[in-house]
């Protein structure tokens, strides 16, 4: 655990999926596209401990883009980067604006655009801003309005273009059952509008039941062929207080993403369970024997878990069938349904393959594991 994230662990946890998303976006678009836009609809800054505001949203951006850009430039290549700094709050704003104009440089392909005021009234600037360009649009608010779907949809709709959100489970999940009216038609615009409780999943938690209609009119407004959701528990306690929702067009993103949320999660446990050993040695004054990394992972355990699920959903799915998919269009559901990576959907198919379920068309290319083109299928006996 890094000292600026001190008791906010939960949002060093939400940075580095934004830093190594990021990161990895940015990389891959630059190769073979010219130009590449970021858009952080709430920037800030909120409860920023370090005096160069690298602890926030907004500089964690500007020095993954300009790494990114000085890369292909150090290889002759020129690249534009483009950022638009999002902030309703007069004195965020007022840090926020000279914080990031700094870095303003167009004679070196790098701009830095900034607009005071609401992140909705902010979306025909944006969409101007963003033009043909491929962009990552980044939604972190303090609460759950300011960006109902319906009216960032042109962002949302944006063909080349992603977007991460942070809905804040912790609070969705208290005020969802608010009886308040007000507190009900607050909700509309990340649900669907009016009349949303009778669209719920009766089956689930009031705040999950949330999440999952907002991701189904999250996919829906935008158009997304894959939204997925993360969600980020407390230090304390094993329940959620943020959970970030990705969406996306291309199955490179979904792949990529999945890895970045594996190694984000598998990190923020490593440092629950290591406060957790430290809260006891306060408590009883005794030193632990163990330290984090020598118990085991729930993140880890829980994948184990998952696979063994998401092996029976691949036989229902080539049942379902009746022939054979590839391993690609297979593993881009699954992924999508559960939370695992691309590694460990090639495993999964493998060792159905060594139980007697599935064929195994790569071994005859010498290959352990299956890549998009095999065609993945139920053996006869099966």
């Amino acid at each position: 655990m890094s000292e600026p994230y001190k008791n906010r662990e939960q949002t060093e946890a939400k940075h580095f999926i934004l830093k190594r998303y990021l990161q990895v976006l940015a990389y891959k678009i630059l190769s073979f596209q010219d130009e590449l836009v970021f858009i952080d609809g709430f920037s800030g800054p909120w409860k920023s401990t370090t005096e160069d505001f690298g602890d926030t949203s907004f500089m964690i951006a500007i020095r993954v883009l300009q790494e990114a850009q000085e890369h292909y430039r150090s290889k002759g290549q020129r690249k534009t980067v483009k950022c638009l700094f999002v902030e309703k709050d007069a004195d965020a704003f007022a840090k926020l604006d000279p914080a990031v104009k700094y870095y303003h440089d167009p004679g070196r392909g790098f701009h830095v655009a900034t607009f005071c005021g609401p992140f909705e009234d902010s979306v025909p600037f944006a969409k101007s801003y963003i033009s043909t360009s491929f962009s990552l649009t980044f939604i972190d608010p303090t609460g759950w309005t300011g960006f109902a779907y319906d009216k960032i949809k042109p962002l949302l709709q944006h063909s080349r273009g992603e977007v991460l959100i942070n809905l804040m489970y912790d609070f969705i999940n208290r005020f969802t059952t608010d009886p308040r009216p007000h507190i009900e038609q607050s909700f509309d615009g990340i649900l669907g509008g009016a009349g949303w409780k009778e669209r719920l999943d009766t089956v689930l938690p009031p705040g999950d039941a949330v999440l999952k209609l907002s991701v189904k009119e999250l996919k829906a407004s935008g158009g997304f062929q894959y939204v997925v959701k993360t969600a980020i528990d407390k230090v304390t306690a094993d329940r959620p207080h943020f959970c970030l929702v990705y969406g996306t067009r291309n199955s490179k993103g979904l792949r990529a993403f999945r890895q970045v949320e594996w190694d984000a999660l598998r990190k923020h446990q490593t440092t629950r369970q290591q406060i957790s050993i430290e809260n006891a040695e306060a408590k009883s004054n005794q030193p632990s024997f163990f330290d984090a990394t020598d118990l085991p992972n729930a993140i880890e355990l829980e994948v184990l878990e998952t696979m063994k699920v998401a092996k029976a959903a691949v036989v229902e799915k080539l049942g379902l069938n009746g022939s054979s998919l590839p391993f690609g269009k297979v593993c881009d559901e699954i992924l999508q349904e559960f939370r695992l990576r691309e590694t460990n959907v090639k495993t999964l198919c493998k060792e159905l393959a060594d139980e007697g379920f599935l064929e195994s068309p790569w071994k005859s290319s010498n290959r352990q594991k299956p890549n998009d083109a095999d065609l993945l299928s139920l053996r006869s006996s099966q």
